[in-house]
């Protein structure tokens, strides 16, 4: 890394890293990279970044929540697009901010967010989050074949899955026992979901 520490300079760099990202197939942290030490200390490094230049940004704290969860190639990436999102769009946005239109020399105008609107975006944010870790964790210690035959087991129940729910857990059980186990085992011990129960 230079000197001179910039979102670019940050950007590029994990670019750059995140080819190298392994899957180990092990049960708890399943990737990894060649050399974790450089890659946590680009992380620190860029959460002070963010947090300095960006400070009470909502990227900010979309940044540290994406950090919460396992590393996979959809979090690393989710992780690049919000240092992107603030290199393409640098101005500061609050979550408790109000929008102030400046494209023309008139009054202001003030658009007003409905407190509810926000709560239910966040209670829709939170469970969208959710629903992405069951997924990580299914598609992490399924293969597509395996994916593949479930989606047919469902298909034979004319999509029907609670005629279908016997199907599944036989072909889960036909993957073996390790396979559903695993699956729990990586949602149950994702910081998120373990910070919730």
């Amino acid at each position: 890394m230079t000197n001179i520490i910039t979102l670019e300079s940050l950007i590029e760099e994990h670019k750059k890293r995140m080819p190298t990202l392994i899957d180990t197939g092990a049960m708890y942290s399943r990737y990894k990279y060649p050399n974790m030490a450089e890659y946590t200390k680009w992380l620190e490094l860029t959460k002070r970044y963010i947090a300095q230049k960006y400070s009470n940004d909502i990227s900010v704290s979309a940044f540290e929540s994406i950090c919460k969860i396992g590393i996979s190639p959809s979090q690393q990436e989710k992780l690049l697009a919000v240092l992107e999102a603030l290199q393409i769009l640098p101005d500061i946005i609050s979550d408790n901010s109000q929008y102030i239109d400046k494209s023309n020399d008139k009054e202001p105008i003030n658009i007003v967010t409905n407190i509810n609107n926000t709560n239910n975006q966040s209670q829709s944010q939170e469970q969208s989050l959710a629903v992405e870790l069951f997924l990580d964790a299914i598609k992490n210690d399924l293969t597509g074949r395996q994916i593949k035959e479930l989606k047919e087991v469902v298909a034979e129940a004319d999509n029907d899955f609670q005629k279908a729910r016997p199907s599944i857990v036989a072909k889960l059980k036909e993957f073996g026992a390790d396979v559903a186990s695993n699956i729990i085992a990586n949602i149950l011990t994702n910081p998120i979901i373990w910070g919730g129960l």
